[in-house]
């Protein structure tokens, strides 16, 4: 009863922390009457359950799977989007005009476009009181150019202001801008011709909330986290109790045909609708180094030689649609397929044929030319030969197979200069599934790395090649240091302001390094003669004071790992709202290139609805990456415990490591850097729910093992 009183308080406190106010005692007096009998009802018939699963096991699993519960419970807490009601604070702005010029300067003018919000939508302008001479100008934005100095203050409440949003131009002036009390100071000059907006982060100080407030919180979190950690127990034991479907074999090949095709239809009216495809500015670029030959190391050579002989036949983004297209169809065929052989039921194959269908993310990223569509789908291709070798221990690992691995691995590490965790997850997993087979995994690897370095050999000797500029991957990382304020020696401050100047902090922002290399003042050439001097100057700024590099690094990884938006924008399929409202679908500007829909009537409203999941409330659930690889690692849990086996977990090791190996050096929130784990757990995570039949039958490769002391004695008794 104890139990069952503590879970009902919770389930009110969790509900009454997502219930809209309720302003008399009567209304909030039936809802915590309607809390505590739903609690009751719920939670009545079900702790019986649980308590009669969690005795079956023994007292050190009882507390594997409490533990295990209580850790997953913590994290989905901080993962997951459960906002608690922070009390109404106020965040004061003050931006003042000093009248103050730079030499080169034409005017002192200060130009206030206007704030952003956590997730960079615009806030209001009717929150701003001027002080002095300001004008107000068509689209909300503040002027102060005459009757200098001048103040203008923002005090509104609700969202807190993020960004704050300046213009600057060759008449701008110096500009002062407090938050909190804290004052910065700015020259917003900028020579003619390079007129720019200038984007300032506002770091906010740390809140001080009220005991009362404080108490309030904290128990709301405790309710949350109880009724999570016990739905998730529930959940566990279930799902790992049901026993797996009866066996009935499907043909593989008529499987393999008939689940390709929703994918391939769909993927096929996306290609129509926004025809000839859907292109970013890395797209174009790289369309263009295909056309004349003369590429950019930046994209991987041999994916943009690829695009090149794909234009020989045929020179329309389109073609590579279609390889694209051809390629995801074949491989949701082969999956279920192999889905089939592992005993997994009609129903559940023709549901994952259907979700492959209907993701967004399949849809746009089948249509854009990027080398992220297939790399991804090389790394697909061999999660499904992991699966199938931790499945069926009949299959043979022949020459075929061999010759497979060692081509999808090449081409992984070729179509992405980050590849190599992925294949090297790969093999590992191949390895520990058949450890007697170590040596020939060991030497298919070696023979991948050597296919992948001989062919960018051949290529870099046949095609002009513009090399890329190293180390940009450290450009956050520095950033994070002189945002933070890491003290500087004269000779890093020179190096670090002929990079980027310090005016503006580097423009930083902790999710993504665009800002700060693309805002009109990065120096590329210097970063290519000064690039050996940056990893040495990152480690002495990083032995002064780590924690800007810690605080960089959770906060560029948080697209992968967090399921709720915050600052960081997600950078989804490329599509561009013109000045009429109008959606593109290709770069504005871009030459020899146009939309020519094939299905005009469709087109606007597929953008449009497109766009909407893009917003925070549908995007955790449809395109951020950390969905997908929680549901995997779950999934994998799941499947593990029910079949008393650690084979399962070998499939996902290749996208474990990838994501890994992404966190540490991600450079912006794309969802196209993940989109191997949308479709790795779009295969698995529905069948390892569910439940299949495992091929336990001895390997045909495995040698036959002597029978043991107690057989022999076993037989000779039978024969007494």
């Amino acid at each position: 009863m104890s139990v069952l009183l503590a879970l009902s308080t919770a389930g009110v406190f969790t509900l009454g922390a997502w219930a809209p106010p309720f302003q008399s005692l009567g209304s909030r007096l039936v809802l915590v009457l309607g809390c505590l009998a739903l609690g009751a009802l719920l939670y009545r018939p079900l702790l019986p359950w649980l308590h009669s699963r969690l005795t079956r096991s023994s007292p050190a699993q009882q507390r594997t799977w409490l533990g295990v519960v209580a850790l997953v419970t913590v994290l989905l807490m901080v993962a997951t989007p459960l906002h608690v009601m922070m009390p109404a604070e106020r965040l004061p702005v003050t931006v003042r005009a000093t009248g103050e010029r730079n030499p080169s300067s034409q005017g002192s003018e200060v130009w206030v476009l206007g704030l952003l919000d956590a997730y960079g939508n615009p806030l209001p302008p009717d929150g701003w009181r001027p002080e002095g001479n300001w004008e107000r100008r068509d689209g909300g934005a503040w002027l102060s150019h005459l009757d200098q100095p001048a103040r203008l203050h923002w005090e509104a409440e609700g969202h807190k202001p993020r960004v704050l949003q300046l213009l600057a131009h060759g008449f701008s002036g110096v500009v002062e801008y407090t938050v909190n009390g804290r004052t910065e100071r700015l020259d917003l000059y900028s020579p003619p011709g390079t007129d720019a907006r200038r984007d300032l982060v506002l770091h906010h100080p740390d809140s001080a909330l009220t005991a009362s407030a404080g108490i309030r919180i904290t128990v709301t979190l405790a309710a949350h986290a109880l009724v999570l950690g016990t739905l998730l127990l529930l959940t566990g034991l279930w799902l790992t109790g049901r026993p797996p479907p009866p066996l009935k074999p499907l043909p593989r090949r008529w499987v393999g045909l008939l689940t390709a095709i929703p994918t391939v239809v769909v993927a096929g009216i996306w290609l129509m609708t926004v025809y000839p495809g859907m292109l970013s500015p890395d797209s174009t670029s790289q369309w263009r180094d295909a056309l004349s030959g003369h590429m950019d190391d930046a994209h991987p050579l041999f994916h943009t030689a690829s695009i090149r002989f794909i234009q020989k036949l045929w020179e329309s983004p389109a073609a590579v649609a279609l390889a694209q297209i051809a390629g995801l169809g074949v491989l949701v065929g082969w999956g279920c397929a192999a889905l089939a052989g592992a005993g997994v039921s009609r129903g559940i194959i023709a549901l994952t044929a259907m979700v492959f269908a209907l993701a967004p993310v399949n849809g746009t990223m089948a249509v854009t030319l990027w080398k992220d569509v297939p790399f991804s789908l090389c790394i697909l291709a061999l999660c499904i030969w992991v699966f199938r070798s931790a499945t069926d221990n009949t299959m043979r690992w022949d020459v075929p197979f061999w010759v497979s691995m060692v081509v999808l691995g090449a081409l992984a590490m070729l179509f992405r200069h980050n590849g190599l965790p992925a294949v090297v997850g790969t093999f590992l997993a191949l390895g520990l599934l058949r450890r007697e087979r170590y040596k020939a995994v060991a030497l298919a690897l070696v023979a991948t790395f050597v296919v992948a370095s001989g062919t960018r050999w051949v290529l870099s000797q046949t095609y002009t090649i513009k090399p890329f500029a190293k180390g940009m991957t450290l450009v956050g990382f520095l950033g994070a240091h002189v945002a933070a304020g890491t003290p500087l020696e004269p000779g890093e401050r020179a190096l670090l302001e002929e990079l980027h100047p310090l005016d503006d902090k580097w423009n930083y922002r902790c999710f993504s390094n665009v800002f700060t290399i693309w805002d009109g003042r990065f120096d590329m050439d210097a970063l290519t003669r000064h690039n050996k001097a940056l990893l040495p100057l990152l480690v002495r700024l990083t032995q002064r004071d780590a924690a800007p590099v810690l605080s960089h690094v959770l906060c560029s990884s948080s697209v992968l790992w967090k399921l709720s938006q915050g600052s960081d924008h997600l950078n989804g399929p490329p599509i561009w709202r013109g000045p009429g409202e109008e959606l593109g679908t290709i770069e504005p500007g871009a030459r020899h290139l146009r939309s020519d829909s094939l299905l005009p009537v469709l087109r606007e409203p597929l953008l449009r609805w497109t766009v909407r999941t893009l917003q925070p409330d549908l995007a955790w659930l449809l395109w951020r990456p950390a969905l997908p690889l929680y549901l995997l690692l779950l999934a994998c849990a799941v499947a593990c415990i029910r079949h008393r086996t650690w084979r399962l977990a070998a499939v996902a090791l290749p996208v474990v490591l990838h994501t890994a190996a992404l966190a540490a050096l991600i450079p912006s929130p794309d969802v196209r850097y993940q989109y191997p784990v949308f479709l790795v757990a779009l295969m698995f995570v529905p069948a390892w729910l569910a439940g299949m039949r495992l091929n336990t039958a001895p390997s045909a490769e495995a040698p036959r093992r002597a029978p043991s002391v107690s057989q022999d004695a076993s037989t000779l008794r039978s024969a007494g």
